[in-house]
């Protein structure tokens, strides 16, 4: 079997749902040991999302995907995959890769960070030393103190993550941000921490934590409450929120309560591993509500946005779209 055939089996069972650990890292090196391989992905993922534009039948469309699939070679040479189609590919759509990606291998005898990166388009969970549990959502870095639980309990996030914090009051946990730190002893909370964002953030679900910023204010929050900062100002917004809304990503979906045009573009193209652009002024001063699950592809979402919103959209290239104003 050639090495392209692995990996045709490889994705073929990635989009039918029938995908194993030992799959996933197989497939992972694979996409990252060349841009060729990811523009290669990425052209399959793009014509499987583009088939479930319409809410056709999802076994026929399955189907027709294997049978019609161009693959990226000079010859452009048709090859049909002849494997069980299954109603579970859908639950992967708008998913790049379920891993958790080492940042790198540690060499012997030397004490080193421990770093874990989550793909756009992805969503991943772990477990650390002391049992706490964490989500981390697309395009997020989780880095993990070398002497982690020996001496304290400290992480640093770049990105988005959901922390289940295993109790322990004798060693707070604390989880370094860009712009603030939280402390904790236990609980349930959301941060939000991209660097591209206007805003960062964090929820609470459950028990109690404190922020301290680099500006020198340290904040309390108690289950319900949300505070979030300007990026540029740093200036905190405290208000009673709708938990489910902030941790609606943890369970695939994605819930939006009047949040800037440009704050939703750069979430979408976290979770679905695309380009998104615009030039508009007019897009720039709207704010969206709404609800997607993950289970919608990108031309499903939008084709939402299109009805809703006065926007259109065309296609540009390999996962990549320009969005214009479009006067409803």
């Amino acid at each position: 079997m050639t090495e392209i055939s692995k990996h045709d089996e490889l994705i073929a069972r990635y989009l039918n749902g029938n995908f194993s650990n030992d799959d996933e890292v197989l497939l992972l090196q694979w996409v990252n040991a060349d841009p060729k391989n990811k523009k290669q992905f990425l052209e399959l993922k793009d014509t499987w999302d583009a088939g479930f534009k319409t809410k056709a039948n999802t076994n026929d469309e399955l189907l027709k995907f294997y049978k019609g699939q161009v693959r990226s070679q000079s010859n452009r040479k048709v090859r049909t995959w002849v494997y069980a189609v299954s109603a579970a590919a859908i639950l992967v759509i708008g998913l790049l890769l379920g891993g958790l990606l080492p940042s790198g291998l540690p060499s012997k005898g030397i004490q080193q960070l421990e770093s874990f990166y989550v793909p756009a388009g992805s969503r991943s969970e772990l477990t650390l030393a002391d049992g706490t549990k964490v989500k981390l959502n697309s395009d997020s870095r989780l880095d993990i103190s070398p002497d982690f639980l020996s001496k304290n309990r400290v992480v640093r996030l770049v990105g988005e993550a959901y922390f289940e914090v295993k109790s322990d009051k004798k060693h707070p946990f604390t989880i370094e941000t860009p712009k603030f730190d939280v402390l904790v002893t236990g609980t349930k909370f959301n941060i939000s921490s991209y660097a591209d964002d206007s805003q960062i953030s964090t929820a609470l679900y459950e028990g109690s934590v404190q922020l301290s910023t680099i500006n020198k204010q340290v904040v309390h929050l108690t289950p319900g409450e949300k505070v979030s900062f300007d990026q540029k100002t740093m200036e905190p917004i405290r208000e009673k929120v709708r938990i489910d809304a902030d941790l609606a990503w943890v369970n695939g979906e994605f819930m939006f309560e009047e949040i800037p045009f440009s704050d939703l573009i750069k979430r979408l193209e976290r979770w679905y591993d695309v380009s998104l652009i615009y030039q508009s002024s007019e897009l720039d001063s709207m704010v969206y509500s709404g609800s997607f699950r993950n289970q919608e592809t990108i031309w499903q979402v939008l084709d939402a946005l299109k009805i809703t919103s006065p926007i259109d959209y065309q296609k540009l290239g390999v996962r990549k779209f320009e969005l214009k104003y479009q006067p409803m």
